[in-house]
């Protein structure tokens, strides 16, 4: 796995407020995972989280969760999903996402260790998360 490039400025500077250093370790893997899967995401701090967004469209949030356990949101941004909306097909051999509605999806990880075990599903999750945000052509 590689998660040696820097992260963005924000979401370094952010990661240094985070209070339980195990789950600031695992903070920063996960964005990195989220970076290494899909480099055209950008990345900001919004909903006082490291949130990402392809084409400016939010697309993935992470957090930390009350019991220091760390979070992976894939979503369509604040507003709800149109009626009709069908939930996109993802392929997660592991059972990893958790669906909150059609166009959302969380994932938990209890540590480091959990995240960088799950770095492969990660990325591939990521991957297709974002494919299905892309903007489709007729």
């Amino acid at each position: 796995m590689t998660d040696a490039a820097p992260l963005p400025p924000a979401i370094e500077q952010f990661l240094g407020t985070v209070p339980q250093p195990e789950a600031a370790r695992a903070l920063r893997t996960l964005c990195a995972l989220i970076l290494a899967a899909e480099p055209r995401l950008g990345a900001a701090i919004k909903w006082n989280a490291p949130s990402f967004t392809l084409d400016g469209r939010d697309v993935v949030t992470t957090g930390v969760n009350r019991d220091g356990s760390i979070r992976l949101v894939l979503h369509r941004g604040a507003a709800r999903a149109a009626p009709g909306t069908q939930r996109p097909t993802m392929d997660d051999p592991d059972a990893l996402l958790e669906w909150r509605g059609v166009d959302r999806a969380i994932a938990t990880f209890a540590d480091d260790g959990a995240v960088r075990g799950n770095a492969d599903a990660v990325r591939a999750l990521v991957r297709q998360w974002v494919s299905t945000a892309e903007p489709t052509t007729a």
